[in-house]
């Protein structure tokens, strides 16, 4: 054997109870399940005390551009995430044409310093291949993307060669082994989309086995933005994996619903064969970027256009009525800003927009769209969103499994980030378990067979002989997230080790600098 891990207790992914085995890896598969006490091997883990589980698998992340920046992937591997699936909210980092590239080489560099040299999803893929990766990647095509390349930011329908010109893009994804297609309904260019649109391009991904896995629209429109998911999974004949359900439809005008209300509609859809699954974050904090809360008519045409209505005032007091609508489910008080650049607000980094006005004696309005002039449209915010009744009842539900809606960060890190970045497994594990909302089986199965079984993967998400060797060592009564949005980032304790395709890339807590990661088709 190369690896063998003793005497741990496993959990196998499925829901099943915890057996004691050793677990005994070869290559990049597990070779061997059960009493290998004569077998010898070049690596041996002492597992006495912990738990041997399968590599958790981030069914929505947000990686797919910081990969690029740094593949290490640190701070989801070392919560114990071997594979993640990113391209979702309607954002791939392909197809990029026309004004989609122009977006791009633009954002890319300002936030990472990278230098476009892609366009399709296998150029993309064989980039990130070339640099090297510590996780699996696994990609949806984004619908966003796929309108901005083709129509820009205009608020309209597509004309039929536009629609054509969109399906051949979403064609040419699946046909690479795309996961499905994602929509991100809240942003620009998606929430400009019709749902015959959405259907149309959906029924694409249904012929290739694909999902559909849609950031819905504005959560001040639930119910009705739950049931457009729904309805688009019917008519295009294929399965839904709806985006963070918890902050899409629990705002302040549903709390306390979500059992009853939410779940009601979940139940009523799959007990007529609608198959709907969604994931969760374990957080009422969501995040997102502050312009959500300009107008969509004033988003049309693009970031230019935009700036240049949020600077004329008589524009903006266009926006006035419409912008306090937006805020019936949240206010300016529950919008905590950070990692802001510009000479001007760079020291209100941490604050409210309330509190930014509040000191400045001016309208928040006005405070937060100078801010987004200031900071050239890139205004990260976390903000308060739900109540824990309500992420516990949707946590526990059957069709629900967890994903972070994160990104991979560097361990050398001072800025503020959600903390989803860096604690989302193990706060499932060392809060919702311990706390009796799951079972630690599962919990597990909502972050490994889970997902796998959602994705179409057969060999993951297992402990089994002849599964690939994705695996997580964690000790259940250590595993803890201590990071806040108050407090530096910082790794999870309780996570000693993580093998991704059966190379360690966690030992004893630190990450090896391994490169294993693989890019995941569907169907493979």
């Amino acid at each position: 054997m190369d690896i063998l891990i003793r005497g741990g207790r496993v959990l196998d992914g499925n829901g099943n109870p915890w057996f004691r085995a050793d677990v005994g890896i070869e290559g990049k598969r597990i070779a061997g399940v059960g009493d290998l006490s004569g077998v010898k091997a070049d690596k041996v883990i002492d597992a006495s005390g912990l738990v041997v589980a399968p590599g958790f698998i981030d069914i929505h992340n947000h990686s797919d551009v910081s990969l690029l920046a740094d593949g290490r992937a640190e701070s989801m591997v070392h919560q114990g995430v071997t594979t993640l699936v990113a391209g979702n909210c309607g954002m791939s980092p392909f197809p990029l044409v026309g004004f989609s590239k122009e977006n791009a080489e633009r954002n890319y560099a300002r936030d990472f310093g990278l230098r476009v040299d892609w366009s399709t999803q296998g150029e993309y893929e064989g980039r990130l291949r070339r640099q090297g990766v510590s996780v699996n990647v696994g990609l949806y095509v984004g619908h966003g993307t796929v309108r901005e390349a083709v129509m820009g930011h205009e608020d309209r329908e597509p004309t039929s060669g536009e629609l054509g010109e969109m399906r051949r893009h979403v064609e040419d994804a699946m046909g690479a082994g795309c996961f499905g297609l994602s929509a991100g309904l809240g942003y620009a260019p998606g929430l400009y989309a019709s749902t015959g649109e959405i259907v149309d391009l959906c029924k694409i991904a249904a012929r290739h086995g694909g999902l559909y896995a849609p950031h819905v629209r504005s959560a001040q429109t639930f119910p009705r933005n739950l049931n457009e998911a729904i309805e688009v999974g019917e008519r295009a004949g294929l399965p839904v994996q709806m985006a963070h359900i918890g902050s899409s439809t629990c705002q302040r005008l549903n709390w306390g619903n979500a059992e009853k209300v939410t779940l009601g509609i979940v139940d009523a859809a799959r007990a007529r064969g609608v198959d709907f699954t969604t994931d969760i974050y374990p957080y009422v904090v969501s995040g997102g970027e502050l312009t959500m809360y300009v107008p969509k008519w004033a988003q049309e045409g693009g970031k230019a256009e935009m700036m240049r209505r949020l600077a004329d005032p008589e524009t903006r007091a266009r926006m006035r009525p419409e912008v306090g609508e937006m805020l019936r489910h949240r206010d300016w008080g529950q919008l905590l800003l950070y990692a802001l650049k510009s000479e001007r607000y760079k020291r209100h980094a941490g604050k409210t927009v309330k509190k930014i006005a509040e000191e400045e004696g001016r309208d928040p309005m006005d405070v937060a769209y100078d801010i987004i002039l200031a900071e050239d449209s890139n205004v990260p915010f976390m903000g308060l969103f739900g109540q824990e009744e309500d992420i516990r009842a949707l946590m526990r539900h059957g069709a629900v499994m967890i994903g972070s809606d994160g990104t991979a960060e560097p361990g050398n890190r001072g800025a503020m980030v959600h903390p989803r970045s860096f604690g989302t497994f193990p706060r499932v594990i060392g809060h919702y378990v311990r706390e009796g909302v799951l079972t630690l089986s599962e919990a597990v199965h909502k972050v490994t067979g889970m997902p796998a079984w959602r994705l179409g993967l057969r060999d993951r998400g297992v402990i089994k002989p002849g599964a690939v060797a994705d695996v997580t060592v964690f000790d259940p009564e250590r595993v803890r997230d201590d990071y806040t949005i108050t407090s530096p980032p910082g790794f999870p304790d309780g996570i000693p080790h993580v093998i991704v395709n059966g190379v360690p890339t966690v030992e004893e807590g630190r990450h090896t600098g391994a490169l294993a990661g693989e890019i995941l088709h569907r169907g493979a």
